[in-house]
């Protein structure tokens, strides 16, 4: 049996680290590393917490997939402006140490934007992210996010941390038996860049 697509954002996750929603804007947002404004081109880097997991549940909460390894890194394709939100490309998400044998099929995109009052960000995937899970239960599961999906919050820190919570879909190619949605959640450190990371608006 086999796995899901899940995203990164992928952050991962979306991370996969990357992408936002809800109170922050679509527009004018920027990351920073201390004062530095990060660039396009520039690498975000995001790994479980220790001895934390990611997992993936059904709509009964019952577990899907556990991951305890897990890496998500973004290259950045915009740095934001006073009228665009900082978006990036899911560069690598990887999922290591799983309940079943997990590989990512699309690594997708996402984007940023400023939470108000707050150095934090809603990460939305801005393309597709897919995993796949080889299942015992349920045979090959193919889940996934797509555009607009939000994937969680990051918050700014030293380090950062990027908190997924994310529903995703069951994709085309899945078994008839795996479940329609799965919930993704997980909570992974910022170590690149070191020092403080934090979302502004731009």
């Amino acid at each position: 049996m086999k796995q899901m697509k899940k995203l990164g954002l992928a952050v991962t996750a979306a991370a996969a680290l990357m992408a936002l929603v809800g109170a922050g804007t679509a527009s004018a947002t920027a990351l920073y590393n201390g004062s530095t404004k990060l660039g396009a081109g520039s690498v975000i880097d995001f790994s479980l917490a220790s001895g934390g997991s990611g997992l993936m549940v059904n709509t009964e909460n019952e577990s899907m997939d556990t991951c305890t390894t897990t890496t998500i890194k973004i290259t950045l394709t915009s740095a934001g402006s006073t009228t665009t939100t900082a978006t990036g490309n899911v560069s690598e998400l990887t999922q290591k140490n799983c309940s079943f044998p997990t590989t990512t099929a699309t690594l997708g995109k996402g984007e940023i934007h400023h939470i108000a009052g707050t150095t934090n960000g809603v990460v939305t995937a801005d393309a597709s992210i897919e995993l796949t899970i080889n299942t015992i239960f349920f045979g090959e599961c193919i889940y996934g996010v797509t555009a607009g999906t939000t994937l969680g919050v990051l918050t700014g820190g030293n380090p950062p941390t990027f908190h997924s919570n994310a529903v995703a879909e069951k994709f085309s190619g899945s078994n008839l038996a795996c479940p329609a949605t799965g919930k993704w959640s997980g909570t992974y450190v910022g170590t690149e860049p070191a020092g403080d990371l934090h979302v502004e608006e731009s």
